[in-house]
């Protein structure tokens, strides 16, 4: 395997946890919003 191929797929993994780190981030802070928003209620 050549050194262009390995980068490329390190790469490609790394963009793939990042997404799904993101993804994360997204979903803990919706809930955390809609959770802020159901106890603010009166």
């Amino acid at each position: 395997m050549d050194e262009k191929t390995m980068v490329n797929d390190i790469l490609s993994n790394v963009k793939a946890s990042l997404t799904t780190y993101q993804m994360a981030i997204s979903e803990s802070e919706n809930i955390r919003f809609k959770a802020n928003n159901t106890t603010n209620k009166k």
